[in-house]
């Protein structure tokens, strides 16, 4: 099967969005400039181009630091988790306690006023480590040779359970801690919260035949503190972009709306957003008029597409289905025949998609694994491990099923259904974030 799609096309998408633009963290100017430079790009295109905007809660470290003060003094690097709490400018001393498990049992009155050091760090420990009261956290990564994650925490933790500053340290100074029998630390997180306004950036193409029949295809362009994002998710974001030069150019029957999602990475926001505003007016509507046969918004979309981690050159395909068996099956098939090699399987990712699929849009997202996306929401997620060619495969294979099953399609052929088990899965997913569902 011929396809349009051009893997060095979206590499220049994911390389102005990764190293000329560079870190976007959610809610930042650099983010809202990313906004306009997609927004542009749809526009170019002659698709209806619309920006919605969203309000989120975000923060950023003003100083962060870990000192060990006995058995003797040596400073150890260290990344902050600025939404989980704040030791103010002067941090917290106190003699450090290691644990390798964080589940209850093992959690004893001795860790209260202590500072904590684990690679078992976890919203459900927070749960239970709260009620102790440590004075920090110290998160060891889990996997060698990494640098410390530049990850967010979670505002709405902190809201429930209370301050806990917490940072991030490479397995390999949590190893040496340990060797040197570190007794008393000093942890500084001094940071801050904020309100900020954000941004979906959407831009639509109308189908021919079945204008009603909406699909959705996007990936979050954002990023974490601090990071470019070349892999999580620039690649996504690329590729989005180019499938709708590809649409544009090769029309569809059906109506396409590309969408940059915004916020991701504090706990996808701007998906959240979007499909909270589809249930609300879809209720608000039929309450209006329940005895009318009313087709809102929300009935009209279909499918989602999510894109979310993609690029890596040396990798493997993954595609994660919430959706009917007849949705994951096409996947299956579509790999086989074109012998694109993809793991599908039936699971929440932890994406945009997984936002829509919570109030009943069956969603699928691509992704791609590899030995580099260990480095995801650290500096090393770069343009160093990401190719044309990566991008290439992911792109051919979402071209191929969309225009299979949605623009050439003389029906819609899958049923918009959320299965059972899926739906307790996905509810457990925003349990677990401490949110309902959409």
């Amino acid at each position: 099967m011929s396809t349009l799609f051009n893997g060095e096309r979206a590499f220049g998408y994911l390389r102005k969005l990764a190293v000329e633009i560079g870190t976007r963290p959610s809610g930042s100017e650099k983010e809202r400039k990313a906004a306009e430079y997609i927004a542009s790009e749809f526009k170019a295109l002659g698709l209806e181009t619309t920006v919605q905007e969203f309000e989120a809660t975000t923060g950023e470290v003003v100083s962060k630091r870990l000192e060990v003060l006995e058995p003797y003094y040596e400073e150890v690097t260290c990344e902050g988790m600025p939404l989980y709490g704040s030791t103010g400018s002067e941090g917290v001393v106190g003699d450090l306690v290691y644990l390798e498990g964080t589940e209850e049992e093992y959690l004893t009155p001795e860790v209260s006023g202590k500072i904590i050091m684990t690679s078992r760090f976890s919203r459900t420990a927070i749960k239970f480590l709260s009620k102790l009261k440590p004075l920090a956290i110290i998160n060891v990564e889990t996997s060698p040779r990494v640098l410390p994650k530049n990850l967010w925490g979670s505002a709405k933790t902190k809201e429930r359970y209370g301050n806990l500053p917490t940072v991030r340290i490479s397995y390999e100074d949590g190893l040496k801690l340990l060797e040197m029998g570190a007794k008393k630390v000093r942890v500084v997180v001094e940071s801050k919260e904020m309100k900020v306004k954000s941004q979906n950036v959407i831009g639509e193409l109308k189908g021919d035949v079945r204008p009603e029949e909406v699909i959705l295809i996007g990936g979050h362009y954002d990023t974490v503190l601090e990071v470019s994002g070349a892999g999580d998710n620039a690649g996504g974001t690329a590729i989005t972009m180019e499938l709708a030069r590809v649409f544009k150019e090769k029309g569809t029957r059906r109506t396409m709306r590309f969408i940059a999602w915004g916020c991701e990475e504090i706990g996808l926001v701007g998906s959240y957003d979007y499909a909270r505003k589809l249930r609300e007016e879809s209720e608000k509507l039929k309450k209006e008029k329940p005895d009318d046969e009313v087709e809102t918004e929300l009935d009209k979309i279909k499918l989602c597409i999510n894109l979310d981690v993609h690029g890596a050159f040396l990798g493997s395909n993954a595609a994660s289905i919430l959706g009917p068996p007849e949705l994951t099956a096409s996947v299956k098939l579509l790999s086989k025949e074109t012998g694109s090699v993809y793991e599908v399987r039936e699971a929440v990712y932890s994406s945009d998609g997984t936002s829509l699929s919570g109030v009943g849009i069956p969603s699928v997202s691509f992704s791609r694994g590899g030995g580099s996306n260990v480095f995801m929401h650290s500096i090393e997620d770069n343009i160093r491990w990401l190719k044309p060619q990566a991008l290439q495969v992911q792109g051919e294979f979402a071209e191929w099923f969309v225009t299979r099953y949605v623009a050439e399609a003389a029906a819609f052929p899958f049923e918009k259904t959320i299965p059972d088990k899926q739906k307790k899965e996905i509810e457990e997913y925003f349990k677990r974030s401490m949110r309902k569902l959409p």
